[in-house]
């Protein structure tokens, strides 16, 4: 397999991924990423972390 496909295809594979993480970023930010326990750490990590570092920036 050349370079240049090889290439292409983890540039594809980036963009899928990137955009994966925007939406569920948006769940997330929505409480929509469910009722488990992870999902409600994974929410309260969001709200008491994440978000206060971006009102910093």
């Amino acid at each position: 397999m050349k370079h240049h496909s090889m290439h292409k295809l983890h540039k594809e594979h980036n963009e899928r991924v990137a955009e994966f993480h925007k939406k569920h970023a948006a769940q997330v930010a929505n409480g929509e990423n469910g009722n488990g326990w992870l999902a409600k750490l994974e929410t309260s990590f969001f709200n008491k972390v994440l978000v206060p570092l971006k009102v910093v920036k």
